[in-house]
């Protein structure tokens, strides 16, 4: 009696697990969307198959006579989706959730909109096919190793927006060749926002102030510290001025600007 009441539990659970794992509201042209009624919006999830080749996000999708623009992608919503190629974002979306394109080993090609303000943890995490990735004006953050284990990225931008709030380890694994775009305010905020610290162990990076690459740098007279990481791996670097007022450089600020 007890083992066919614990089949019977056990038989719920798994009917429920299965249930979760493939909640959605409605599908169309392949893709799995969840609704909000209430703020009449739609997001991208995850369904019975998995996405492959390339998949174009529409800005809206009509349910019974309502338009639902398309505003997220949830968490999870391609993860593992090996044979995903490329995928076209719309400027509808505004947020791109935690492990979104987590383990899509296949994709080449991602073009993130403007609208976009915030990409979450590990959301392109094992993407080892993608070789470029252009981080939009309008995000303002980016969760921690969300770009982690992207082994083929070649080439990253990231603007200013987002330069204080990048997780720990987002670019994490990059190889040391791959040339890293960051624009910067100033000098002043550079050296004082929190992104300089968590800079991965690859890459060679070049700061750009006003549309040029800095190769001469002068450190700005009111500076006392030099952080840790702040100018490492910084390969256009050709001269550095530093003030009488600096009294410490932590570890590593200059290493690897060969």
């Amino acid at each position: 009696m007890k083992t066919t009441i614990l089949k019977s539990v056990m038989t719920v659970l798994v009917a429920l697990v299965s249930l979760n794992a493939f909640a959605y509201d409605v599908i169309i042209d392949g893709i799995y969307y969840n609704l909000d009624k209430e703020a009449k919006t739609a997001q991208v999830t995850s369904g019975d198959s998995k996405y492959t080749g390339e998949v174009t996000i529409p800005e809206s999708i009509i349910r019974e006579g309502v338009t639902y623009p398309v505003t997220s992608i949830g968490g999870r919503a391609f993860f593992g989706c090996s044979g995903l190629t490329s995928v076209t974002i719309p400027e509808s979306v505004t947020s791109i959730g935690e492990y979104a394109f987590s383990g899509c080993s296949g994709l080449t090609s991602v073009t993130i909109p403007e609208s976009v303000t915030s990409i979450g943890y590990e959301a392109f995490r094992g993407c080892s096919g993608l070789t470029s990735v252009t981080i939009p004006e309008g995000v303002t953050s980016i969760g921690s190793y969300a770009f982690r284990e992207c082994y083929g990225l070649t080439s990253v931008t990231i603007p200013e927006s987002v330069a204080t709030s990048i997780g720990d380890g987002a670019f994490i694994s990059l190889s040391e060749t791959a040339s890293v775009k960051v624009v910067i305010d100033d000098i002043d905020s550079w050296l004082t926002n929190a992104f300089v610290s968590k800079w991965p162990y690859g890459g060679q990076m070049h700061l750009y102030l006003n549309g040029e690459e800095i190769k001469q740098l002068v450190v700005p007279n009111n500076v006392t510290t030099i952080g840790a990481s702040t100018f490492k791996n910084c390969a256009g670097l050709t001269s550095v001025i530093i003030p009488d007022n600096v009294t410490i450089i932590y570890g590593s600020a200059f290493s690897g600007c060969i």
